[in-house]
């Protein structure tokens, strides 16, 4: 005599019931599931299709006994997921996707999708209204997004392989293409591009490549040892984003008393110190190499921040501002 509990409308506990019939050899069929769990047959369908496709089940039908069974022995996974780390997950998946070059969003969703069937009536996420709740205003990579998708995808499994890459790369400011060997370290996403961090043979040093400008890349075959004292950490620490110079130099930046309310609030760099002027500006200090970008954030706060410091840094921006002038003079 059946003394189960029928398992409810949750499709976790459905599936488990029919798992547990099954591994008992009982040899279920869909019209005494349905039937006993008080749902549609096609309901018990699709769950019979997740026991199979989802969760590897090895389920057959015998046409003899009329029912399901297993060819050999089976167990569900079982997972423990707090309704918060449910929800973490739909939302990582979000994030992903806006990435859109990589194949990490469709895997997880698809991972998502096989974790979610299997949470308990405890449980209950409405996956459809998720967005609805948090979204992300991701910037699209920079680039062209078939041959940005083919050139990451690439550069992915070689440094999981650990193998040297040659590569035909464009670089912008100098207008040129050369070719060059590259044994890569580290893919990242900064800012709306996506960027390639290696020991470049030609320079015989670390560079950092923008995926978005490289034309070709092909795996030469010849894998290389990670160097030991590598560090990410280390080699972006005096970057102010991702652009690499040389030694780093001082910079001083003054902001007036209105942008000085906003950047108190903000960590820019390790190295930040914040210098309090009796006119309610401040001072903000860093230790930067690269200042290309550094330019171009100061240029962006317009006539509230000033560079103090370095004074070359301080005489390109003004020239800058010297052509932005000659170029509204013009109207």
């Amino acid at each position: 005599m059946e003394t189960a509990k029928p398992p409810g409308r949750n499709a976790y506990a459905r599936i488990t019931h029919i798992h547990r019939l099954i591994s008992a050899k009982r040899y279920p069929n869909v019209p005494y599931l349905a039937e006993r769990i008080e749902v549609s047959r096609r309901t018990i369908e699709r769950d019979i299709e997740k026991l199979r496709d989802f969760f590897g089940a090895p389920i057959e039908y015998d046409h003899y006994k009329k029912g399901y069974y297993y060819l050999e022995p089976f167990e569900l996974p079982h997972v423990k997921l707090t309704e918060g780390e449910a929800l973490a997950l739909v939302f990582s998946q979000q994030l992903f996707s806006q990435y859109k070059v990589t194949s990490f969003d469709s895997q997880l969703k698809t991972a998502i999708d096989k974790l979610y069937g299997m949470l308990p009536d405890t449980i209950s996420l409405d996956l459809n209204s998720v967005s609805e709740l948090i979204s992300f205003d991701v910037k699209r990579p920079r680039g062209e997004e078939d041959r940005l998708s083919n050139t990451y995808e690439k550069l992915l499994q070689v440094i999981s392989k650990r193998t040297t890459v040659t590569i035909e790369y464009y670089t912008a400011y100098r207008d040129e293409t050369t070719v060059r060997n590259v044994d890569p370290y580290h893919l990242r996403y900064h800012h709306g591009a996506w960027y390639l961090i290696g020991y470049c043979h030609n320079r015989d040093c670390v560079r950092v490549f923008a995926i978005d400008r490289i034309i070709s890349c092909n795996d030469t075959g010849y894998t290389f040892d990670l160097p030991k004292d590598f560090s990410l950490e280390a080699f972006l620490q005096h970057s102010f984003g991702i652009e690499i110079g040389s030694e780093p130099v001082e910079v001083k930046v003054r902001f007036d008393s209105y942008q000085a309310r906003f950047m108190r609030e903000m960590l820019l760099h390790p190295s930040q110190e914040i210098e309090e002027l009796d006119d309610e500006g401040i001072i903000i200090k860093m230790k930067i190499g690269g200042l290309g970008e550094v330019k171009r954030w100061v240029l962006s706060f317009g006539h509230h921040a000033e560079v103090l410091e370095p004074q070359s840094l301080r005489k390109e921006i003004r020239e800058e501002l010297e052509a932005c002038q000659k170029q509204y003079e013009k109207l």
